[in-house]
């Protein structure tokens, strides 16, 4: 029998919190899940860690290492190989709450099987030392408003899927290095498959991650990409594509005033 839940964890060098992740995965009281582990040819320490914990989850943690395209190479392979009737995407500096699964097991309980939706929740930001910087958690009240300024519908790492959404509407396209979560979550918005949005916090996520530090350039050269997805105007892409550059360069220039004491975080 196929399991609940299918929680797939990607990793490269991970070896400074892979450990967290899989300590927080292990101490899950709901064991209705397998476990993928989808490593890149890492060449530190990461596969020993994960080869020491694997006794542990009692046959529920599968391993593989092998070189892939980037981060959506791998999160297709993890998704594709899953079992499980949600996958869960769970990023190799993230750790989940303890009771995570028992509160999703109970959200799955109301939902047909045959007809899931996606399950939206939300994420702790943590700094390195687990400290809680802020929180992230959407409801829908403001779904049409994100796809309209072409924002992403969900927290991706709080987010559970169906293997069926998935066979449906496709995996990640890994043209992408950083922006293929949004692309997803679009064409799904567009198929119009269901999104439920519940107010609970099931994982706390590394104020950091693969776009941070990328170059302006990088960015550019992936929006242009993605508004040549969604628009078939040329007008309405420049008019979507300044419109993202105006509200990415406000977003740097708020952080910059943050950073040296010229404007007070929301968050002090």
């Amino acid at each position: 029998m196929n399991p609940l839940f299918s929680i797939v964890t990607v990793c490269f060098n991970s070896e400074a919190t892979i450990e967290r992740t899989l300590r927080s995965v292990l101490q899950q009281r709901c064991k209705d899940y397998e476990y993928l582990i989808v490593d890149g040819a890492s060449k530190d320490g990461t596969m020993s860690i994960v080869r020491r914990y694997e006794p542990l989850f009692e046959g529920r943690l599968t391993a593989t290492s092998e070189p892939d395209k980037g981060i959506y190479d791998a999160f297709n392979k993890g998704c594709r190989k899953a079992q499980g009737r949600y996958l869960w995407i769970v990023n190799s500096d993230d750790y989940l709450e303890p009771d995570a699964l028992e509160q999703l097991e109970r959200v799955v309980a109301g939902f047909d099987a045959d007809n899931s939706p996606i399950i939206s929740c939300g994420a702790h930001i943590v700094d390195a030392e687990g400290k809680v910087l802020h929180d992230l958690l959407y409801d829908a009240s403001d779904l049409q408003w994100r796809m309209k300024v072409d924002s992403i519908a969900f927290v991706h790492p709080a987010t559970l899927v169906p293997k069926a959404v998935y066979e449906r509407r496709g995996y990640y396209d890994d043209h992408y290095r950083i922006m293929a979560d949004l692309d997803w979550s679009r064409r799904v918005w567009m198929a119009g498959e269901s999104i439920v949005y519940q107010p609970i916090f099931v994982t706390n996520m590394y104020n950091g991650g693969i776009s941070s530090g990328l170059r302006l350039s990088v960015n550019i050269k992936e929006r242009r990409y993605y508004f040549s997805k969604f628009y078939e105007n040329p007008w309405e892409r420049k008019r979507h594509f300044w419109h993202w550059m105006w509200m990415y360069l406000k977003g740097h220039l708020k952080t910059w005033l943050v950073q040296h004491n010229i404007l007070k975080s929301k968050q002090s």
